[in-house]
């Protein structure tokens, strides 16, 4: 009995933890589809469990060209059409069909004091500074 009680905590257990992945990758909003890269957005909380944490941009990027490329990019934050930040700039190489998203592959971006019920505002934008996309033979 035991057995089959360790077994239905396993299957729920990992149901859960599937759907909540599932649920994460349909957070996101399609961006724009520039020189074959499929970009897509959320904003979050830095913190899920604090209200008052600050507003995060996660992107994902998916390569759609038929090569590997190397994609420059910075991202641009905009309140009332005034630029209030500017990341650095970043290179990401991607792998024909790759995607990749969030803090690990530098697609997370944050600005102190910028709130979730700012980016909701029509006087708030974002967008990208620098995009560049270069085929490449392989990944450096």
């Amino acid at each position: 009995m035991k057995k089959i009680q360790g077994f239905i905590l396993i299957f729920f257990a990992a149901a859960f933890l599937f759907c909540g992945s599932a649920h994460a990758q349909r957070g996101y909003e399609d961006f724009a589809n520039e020189e074959n890269l499929r970009i897509m957005y959320r904003w979050q909380r830095a913190s899920i469990f604090d209200r008052n944490s600050d507003a995060v941009l996660n992107l994902r990027v998916t390569n759609e060209n038929p090569s590997v490329v190397v994609w420059t990019y910075s991202v641009v934050f905009y309140k009332t059409g005034m630029k209030v930040y500017e990341s650095e700039t970043y290179e990401l190489c991607l792998q024909e069909g790759q995607s990749r998203r969030g803090g690990l592959a530098g697609l997370r971006f944050t600005v102190e004091d910028l709130k979730l019920e700012d980016v909701e505002k029509d006087t708030f934008d974002w967008d990208f500074g620098i995009f560049d996309v270069e085929a490449v033979e392989e990944c450096p």
